[in-house]
């Protein structure tokens, strides 16, 4: 791609999404829906203009969505987390189990076989929480109890879904492997466990050493690096790239507030996360919806994946009141780009067929599109408590 077709997608793509993005707040809803609309219309469906299957715009969205995840990590204390634990933890657990059920059942009852039954399972397990993130953080609520549940419940949702996708994968190529498979286990565990537990403190010690630096914004740069090199590492082991983001925001919650970090990265979140929604609207292909079947089945599939994860999210919280359930159901919604990479693994490893790519493709995106007004919904009425 040349330096001039590069400078051209970037200043198309920023400024649509800005201005469908304020066109959105100005109508009260989110901007990000603006900003997903952009991403259709831009798209190669409708107008023609992106191509969403351009390498370097898509690196741009996942740095995008990547930053949006360090920002939040730098919000959110480790003691807050802990605080909801048990609550995220079941959250994680039933809101994969229902879905992986749920979506199994569906699929077997119009008649597709095992395999690919378990790939639309597995794609409408995993949450993609950088939107409700976004959403919450517009609303001001990413200090609420339930963002505190959700972002917890998600990192262990990832590993879960991780985990039953590399088993589907196995069985699916014939060739499962205990050990590889079990190794997978462990490093997801001994990663997201080591940084919360270890990772403030080692932060704190580096403080000093930081401060010695000669280079301009020292203690941003290296925030930055910690970003990025931990997120390479969550993507090695096989984990999401943002849990490792987010992990990097958590270990040096304590210092960003001493060297105005969040505000910072906040202003580098602002310029890429446009990216990461414009790009996830320009998969979808409107005309699919003409298609009679493939538009039942798309609908069936995304009405499964959102009722089986309210549902089980819900039943998580029933310490809870019902406001918190449904609020936290709500949150755990989207599937975004987790459900369009477990397509992409299906379809490449030829294990599914293009219709069900497509179906696949359209509950990702038709999740992410409903989500910010459900938000809205649940957070409609005061009165809600936030966490301090």
């Amino acid at each position: 791609m040349e330096a001039g077709n590069l400078l051209f997608y970037f200043f198309i793509i920023f400024t649509s999404a800005k201005i469908l993005g304020e066109i959105c707040v100005r109508l009260k809803m989110p901007s990000l829906i603006g900003e997903l609309m952009a991403g259709v219309i831009l798209g190669t469906y409708v107008l023609g203009i992106i191509d969403y299957s351009n390498h370097v715009l898509m690196s741009f969205a996942e740095i995008g969505v990547i930053f949006l995840m360090f920002h939040v990590g730098l919000e959110i204390r480790v003691k807050d987390l802990f605080a909801v634990g048990r609550t995220a933890v079941f959250v994680g657990i039933l809101g994969i189990l229902f879905p992986l059920i749920m979506g199994f059942v569906s699929m077997i009852l119009l008649g597709y076989n095992n395999i690919e039954s378990l790939f639309i399972a597995t794609a409408i397990l995993a949450t993609s929480v950088g939107i409700s993130v976004k959403v919450l953080q517009d609303l001001g609520l990413i200090k609420h109890k339930v963002a505190y549940i959700v972002l917890g419940a998600a990192v262990l949702d990832d590993i879960l879904a991780l985990i039953v996708l590399a088993l589907v994968k196995g069985l699916a190529r014939g060739e499962f492997h205990t050990l590889e498979f079990s190794l997978l286990v462990a490093e997801s565990i001994v990663f997201v466990g080591f940084l919360t537990l270890w990772g403030p403190r080692l932060a704190k010690k580096t403080r000093r050493w930081i401060e010695k630096l000669n280079m301009p914004e020292g203690p941003f740069v290296i925030s930055v690096i910690l970003c990025l090199g931990l997120a390479l590492l969550a993507d090695v082991i096989g984990l999401a790239a943002i849990i490792g983001a987010f992990m990097a925001g958590i270990m040096i919650d304590e210092l960003a507030g001493v060297y105005d970090l969040e505000k910072k990265v906040q202003y580098v979140t602002e310029f890429l996360l446009p990216f990461f929604f414009v790009m996830m609207g320009a998969h979808l292909d409107p005309l699919v919806f003409l298609n009679p079947r493939l538009l039942f089945l798309t609908l069936l599939v995304t009405a499964v994946a959102v009722l089986s994860k309210i549902f089980g999210s819900a039943l998580a919280c029933w310490k809870e009141d019902w406001k918190v359930r449904i609020q936290t159901g709500v949150c755990m919604v989207p599937r975004g780009e987790v459900g369009i990479i477990v397509g992409l693994v299906g379809i490449s490893s030829r294990i599914i067929t293009q219709e069900i790519y497509s179906v696949v493709l359209g509950m990702s995106l038709l999740t992410t599109l409903i989500t910010p007004p459900l938000i809205l919904v649940a957070f409609k009425k005061k009165g809600h408590k936030k966490k301090e």
